[in-house]
């Protein structure tokens, strides 16, 4: 599970600047004190962010290679 930062105020700011209205879309910031100075300029609130990582996916057998390539 990979954790990290982002600021609330009515949408999700990341350590990218950009706002975002879902936290699954926001970049996290690193330490809980660059959000913490982000936060005091922007006038938001430090939140927790816990994303799950992707499961690795199965690699396709033989004779589902062809419905792979269709996509």
């Amino acid at each position: 599970m990979l954790r990290g930062f982002a600021i609330k105020k009515n949408v999700y700011q990341g350590s990218d600047g950009v706002q975002v209205d879902a936290v699954r879309d926001v970049k996290t910031f690193d330490t809980k004190q660059e959000a913490e100075a982000a936060a005091a300029n922007c006038g938001g609130h430090v939140i927790n962010v816990h994303k799950r990582e992707p499961k690795p996916r199965k690699p396709s057998r033989r004779n589902q290679a062809w419905m792979n390539e269709l996509k």
